[in-house]
């Protein structure tokens, strides 16, 4: 029988899952598993679901070769994890500062990349072997947590952020065809390590995770800690709180983007992708610049430019949407442009 802290945080996922419906029957789902409490936890209350909901598990580790040894014996651990449940541990070396310097990004994005190519090479994999199953049959599994969500809204309020950004991490979203789910987000890392030490599941623990170097470690050691020390106590669950809200509010207004943007945008298909889109300008500028400005977003991002827009260049739309001054035509970074000629407004890409 399950000590009752472990119970509590065992249906506490469950409801989740449930509530935000991230789990059917008879799925595959593909867990990444690096052996620290978050994804261990998360494997052990997938393994309790695995006969009732009928799911397969697929557990994917990858060694980033960040650390000697230590990596090598992460990946051990993971992989007698495995085997003593009788589960195939897909396992992946990547030398990441390697692929950092390749591809000019930091080692914190390239161990992403790393991990999630590894995710989608796996979910593709059981597309090939299993006759008849689909992406939706699929889903993509992480152990991302109530204080990372709390790290991550406070980490884009000090970079900069809109209100999208305030709604942090989502409990579910789709990335090259397949759901990428997150069903401990509603769990805080002290109920994380409680729940693994009444289980006794004896998690690796990754020391850099302490060193406050990196951006995010000197947020969660240095930054939080002051904050609930001398400003608010109870700072997680208020930033938690806060990305909930957030996120409901951007729920909502990309709801009615959508609407908008079918009743508006016309687009110019060429070769299957869409190479334009030309909508009215009256009544694209009628909208709330709330929602006009997300049917910006959604058309630049239809014609392939889905990152770099700043403020300052959506100011300058506005301004000729709306007929407040010229010129008429406003230059977006990659070589992509908004023009407003005879009433139409024009997105593309030159």
């Amino acid at each position: 029988m399950l000590p009752d802290i472990a119970y509590k945080t065992e249906e506490k996922i469950k409801k989740t899952i449930e509530e935000k419906g991230l789990i059917a029957r008879d799925q595959h789902i593909v867990i990444g598993l690096s052996g620290g409490p978050d994804s261990v936890c998360l494997f052990n209350v997938l393994l309790t679901l695995k006969d009732e909901m009928n799911l397969k598990i697929h557990p994917v580790h990858v060694n980033h070769k960040f650390r000697p040894q230590a990596a090598e014996a992460d990946q051990e651990y993971v992989e007698q994890l495995c085997r003593k449940h009788g589960l195939e541990c897909a396992s992946f070396v990547i030398d990441c500062n390697l692929l950092a310097d390749e591809l000019k990004m930091t080692s914190e994005e390239a161990g992403r990349k790393a991990r999630y190519d590894a995710f989608y090479s796996v979910a593709n994999k059981l597309l090939e072997d299993i006759p008849g199953l689909s992406k939706d049959g699929i889903r993509i599994a992480v152990a991302q947590n109530a204080n990372d969500q709390a790290e991550t809204v406070l980490f884009r309020l000090l970079r900069g952020t809109g209100t999208d950004g305030l709604a942090g991490i989502a409990y579910e979203r789709e990335e090259r065809g397949f759901k990428v789910i997150r069903p401990i987000l509603d769990i805080y890392r002290s109920e994380i390590e409680e729940y693994c030490e009444s289980c006794e599941l004896a998690p690796r623990i990754d020391h850099t995770n302490s060193y406050t170097i990196y951006t995010r470690n000197k947020i969660r050691h240095e930054l939080i800690p002051l904050l609930e020390k001398e400003h608010n106590s109870n700072i997680m669950q208020s930033l938690v709180r806060l990305s909930n809200i957030a996120a409901d509010d951007k729920d909502y207004l990309w709801q009615q983007t959508e609407k908008a943007y079918r009743e508006l945008a016309n687009e110019a298909i060429s070769d299957d992708m869409p190479k334009e889109v030309l909508m009215d300008r009256l009544q694209l500028a009628k909208l709330h610049p709330a929602v006009r400005h997300r049917v910006l977003f959604k058309a630049f991002s239809r014609i392939g430019l889905d990152s770099d827009i700043s403020e300052e260049r959506i100011k300058a739309a506005d301004s000729i949407i709306e007929k407040k001054q010229g010129p008429k035509t406003v230059q977006f970074p990659r070589g992509y442009e908004l023009s407003v000629a005879k009433g139409t407004v024009s997105i593309k890409r030159t």
